[in-house]
């Protein structure tokens, strides 16, 4: 018996094989090319180089030469069959019609088929031939090894009760080295294999329950029907506006045009479309946290370093670095605040003080060095405005009268006309500063940054009044201490 069980085992593998694409299956089901047509038989016979009638050969003829050779083509080798199981996991049959030649023949060299030759409808055909056998071979091979090791097993138990009687060490033998028990142990592996790889890959779009759902279903599944709407809006303004750049632009209309108003860019009543609304913001939008360097490119803001004496010209550094250098240096630098100057400004003021002749003839960078070392006005080189971006700086001549068409259209002209009024702005505050404090000499204690919040309405310049209101703080100080000590 025992010899006999074993040959059933060692049978199995071949029964498979035998069993997979020949007409006598054990479902007694007719083979695949009993349903093609004249030309897919044509195209069968030429990619296996099978002759055939060639004088417009009958249905029946093409069939007869398909099945002499349908065996020895069908059948696979266990390594044919691994092989193919990398191939074919993941793929569709219908995956082929949207393959182009040289594809189709490089896939079908894999599969064994030699020059595969012919149109690329020839050549799809053969390869959905192939993923055909090897979904048949893999299904084949679950149904005869579950058989088989059902089988085995049955027997094995037969065997097991035989030989009940015999010793415990033949027993335990029989257990874990009896050569049929390994035979069944590898036909369920087999199966459990064959099984596995039978499954296609799931397709989203259609092999899912919600893959029919509407675009609205699907949303309101994904998101809760419940949210309320300022969490909506939180999360809007987390993904949206954070996103969007510059930021303005995910302003409304209004919002942006209450902006523009509030600095003195349009009148309240101006009517304006969207899109003239964001040419304004263009020109006039700043934040105050923004610098004039922050809009450089990588290679300006290098080259500013460069020209600087700051860096090396073979300098390599990173955007973040190369900023805070400029923004370490920008303010100190020798010429940033005489940008602000005419030459006939700087020119002017040398004469003045008398450290240049009229009658001298000096470039401007004999200007600026002399404006360098004589020049000691230190709050006024290091004015606020000269880190401004150009924006900032029409935006401030415009609350100061200036019309769109009177503003300079370079930088350094917007910072000659800033500085003309950042100058005219200070002395006016600071003057009115001594008054208010004179008003309140009283001995009524006043915050320093409420007198200058009074400064900025009555002067109408925020950023000038402020300069001003800590220079007649100063004096202030000065006398009102001095006053103390009299005392």
């Amino acid at each position: 018996m025992r010899p006999a069980l074993f040959l059933l085992a060692l049978t199995a593998g071949t029964a498979v094989q035998a069993s997979w694409f020949g007409g006598d299956n054990h479902n007694n089901q007719p083979a695949e090319y009993t349903t093609w047509s004249a030309q897919e038989l044509q195209n069968w016979l030429d990619a296996h180089n099978v002759p055939y009638p060639s004088n417009t050969p009958s249905q029946a003829e093409l069939q007869a030469a398909v099945k002499a050779h349908w065996d020895s083509a069908s059948q696979w080798t266990s390594e044919q069959y691994n092989k193919a199981q990398v191939a074919f996991a993941n793929l569709k049959a219908d995956a082929f019609d949207t393959w182009d030649e040289s594809r189709l023949r490089e896939f079908l060299l894999e599969q064994g088929v030699v020059n595969p030759s012919g149109t690329r409808e020839q050549l799809a055909l053969l390869a959905k031939q192939k993923w055909r056998q090897y979904s048949s071979a893999a299904s084949a091979y679950s149904q005869s090894a579950s058989r088989t090791a059902s089988s085995a097993a049955s027997q094995a138990s037969k065997s097991a009760s035989s030989l009940a009687s015999s010793a415990s060490a033949q027993a335990s033998t029989a257990i874990y080295g009896d050569s049929l028990h390994q035979a069944s142990k590898s036909a369920s592996s087999i199966a459990a294999l064959a099984t596995d790889n039978v499954a296609v890959a799931l397709d989203d779009t259609k092999d899912y329950v919600y893959s029919t759902w509407d675009d609205n279903r699907i949303r309101s599944y994904l998101q809760p029907p419940a949210t309320p709407r300022n969490k909506l809006l939180a999360k809007m303004k987390e993904t949206y506006a954070a996103a969007v750049t510059p930021v303005y632009k995910a302003w409304s209309d209004s919002y942006i045009h209450n902006w523009l108003v509030n600095h003195g860019i349009v009148k309240d009543s101006a009517t304006k479309r969207r899109e003239e609304l964001l040419a304004l913001m263009d020109r006039y939008y700043y934040d105050t946290k923004d610098y004039v360097w922050d809009s450089w490119s990588d290679s300006q803001m290098k080259a500013w370093l460069v020209d600087h004496g700051i860096i090396k010209s073979n300098a390599q550094l990173q955007r973040e670095k190369m900023q805070k250098l400029v923004a370490d240096n920008y303010a100190h630098a020798h010429d940033t605040a005489w940008a602000a100057w005419k030459d006939s400004d700087m020119r002017q003021w040398l004469i003045e003080h008398g450290y240049l002749r009229s009658d001298a003839q000096k470039t401007r960078d004999d200007l600026v060095k002399l404006m360098n070392e004589k020049y000691t006005d230190v709050s006024a080189r290091t004015a606020a405005y000269l880190t401004w971006p150009d924006a900032r700086l029409r935006a401030y001549l415009r609350e100061h009268g200036y019309s769109d068409e009177q503003l300079p259209s370079t930088r350094p002209g917007l910072l000659q006309e800033v500085r003309i009024h950042w100058v005219q702005t200070g002395n006016r505050a600071s003057t009115l500063w001594r008054h208010v404090w004179d008003v309140f000499d009283s001995g009524v204690v006043v915050a320093e940054d409420k007198l200058g919040q009074i400064l900025d309405i009555l002067t109408g310049g925020a950023e000038g009044a402020k300069e001003g209101a800590k220079q007649g703080a100063r004096e202030a100080n000065e006398k009102h201490q001095a006053q103390k000590v009299e005392l």
